[in-house]
């Protein structure tokens, strides 16, 4: 029996997000492994992928008690560090970038999924207590075996840390769908939607220069889907661009998001970098036609399935978005593509993939 140990950080973090989301899907596909066993190193999670679960701490005192984020790591941190200190286990795979546990941790091999390299490349972007660099860096430092979750974010690793080659695998996300809230009405009939965080390399400013032509030449709105509102100085850009009536933000939910995907004339992902781009994958999932940058791991996740422009340049962005727009069947070339893009990337691949790595470190350690 391989056992593998998880650890509480993304789960005390995230009540929803691709990170803790990836995590419960591993756990969840190693309890159908007659040969696998796992610990999931919670005290207690709000997180939303967990939430049939049951943990050490009774829900209704969890409720009561840890309701606040820091409160809550504190004491599943203690608790993490509890279960490490056995070091009754075969693989430890910890959820996030912390090495809070590099002391406690006696034998076993260690397993890092490094989902982006963006701290190491932006550093600009991020506020000046962030210690995510240095505390990453000593935990690469230490690991056995990396995943990454795309070929580009491997190569940064190798590039940045001068990873071997046998010490990392790349597992593409897999995607699960979301059932679709289809009573759920967007609150534009003709609209170009924008998903996600929109601060630093996430390029929303320039993104929002190079729309602000399209929307008002075609008629069309603006749907900024994700949990923040719009910050002071994004309504002020909006305004001196003429275009606040037509921009508005929503919160959705996992099924309102789809329902948005599939009723957007556009999707644009217009970000300096990321690590994967499971939002492009989401769109291809709801026939949305993609236009995306043409940086990092774009065009491995996109393929010949979505229009790409460069994102540091305003112009390539605005044509690129009229391309699709105005070009008679492209729009419906792309949803073709998107389709068959898609089932590159199973769910039920990427668990394999990762149980193949326990499997092989648990082997080699043993």
């Amino acid at each position: 029996m391989i056992k593998v140990q998880f650890d509480h950080q993304t789960f005390s973090m995230h009540k929803f997000g691709g990170i803790s989301r990836y995590f419960a899907s591993i756990q969840e596909s190693l309890s159908k492994e007659p040969d696998f066993t796992f610990d999931r190193g919670i005290l207690y999670t709000t997180n939303h992928y967990l939430k049939d679960q049951s943990f050490p701490l009774p829900k209704l005192i969890g409720d009561l008690f840890l309701q606040k984020e820091r409160r809550r790591s504190k004491w599943n941190k203690r608790y993490a560090k509890l279960k490490i200190k056995k070091n009754d286990f075969d693989v430890f795979h910890p959820t996030y970038y912390n090495p809070y546990f590099l002391r406690k941790l006696n034998g076993p091999p260690i397993v890092l999924t490094v989902h982006d390299m963006i701290h190491e490349l932006f550093p600009e972007y991020f506020p000046h207590f962030d210690d995510t660099i240095y505390l990453k860096r000593l935990l690469i430092e230490k690991a056995d075996h990396f995943i990454a979750v795309s070929q580009n974010t491997a190569d940064d690793l190798q590039r940045l840390f001068n990873i071997p080659d046998e010490k990392i695998t790349v597992i593409h996300h897999g995607f699960f769908p979301a059932e679709t809230d289809s009573n759920y009405i967007p609150p534009y009939q003709n609209y170009i939607l924008y998903v996600g965080e929109r601060g630093g390399y996430k390029n929303f400013y320039r993104f929002l220069e190079a729309v602000a032509d399209v929307l008002i030449s075609n008629n069309l709105n603006l749907v900024c889907a994700g949990s923040k509102s719009f910050c002071k100085a994004e309504e002020e850009t909006m305004r001196r661009l003429n275009i606040a009536h037509l921009v508005t933000h929503v919160a959705p939910t996992d099924g309102e998001l789809n329902q948005l995907y599939s009723k957007a004339k556009l999707f644009v992902y217009p970000s300096l970098y990321e690590g994967f781009g499971l939002p492009i994958l989401e769109a291809f999932n709801n026939t949305c036609p993609v236009a995306i940058s043409n940086t990092s791991c774009f065009e491995e996740v996109g393929g010949n399935a979505a229009a790409y422009f460069d994102p540091y340049d305003v112009r390539s962005i605005k044509e690129t978005m009229n391309m699709v727009l105005l070009t008679p069947g492209k729009a419906d070339e792309l949803r073709a593509a998107g389709a068959q893009q898609l089932q590159k990337f199973s769910l039920k691949l990427c668990m394999e993939k990762t149980i193949g790595v326990y499997r092989k470190l648990a082997a080699k350690a043993g």
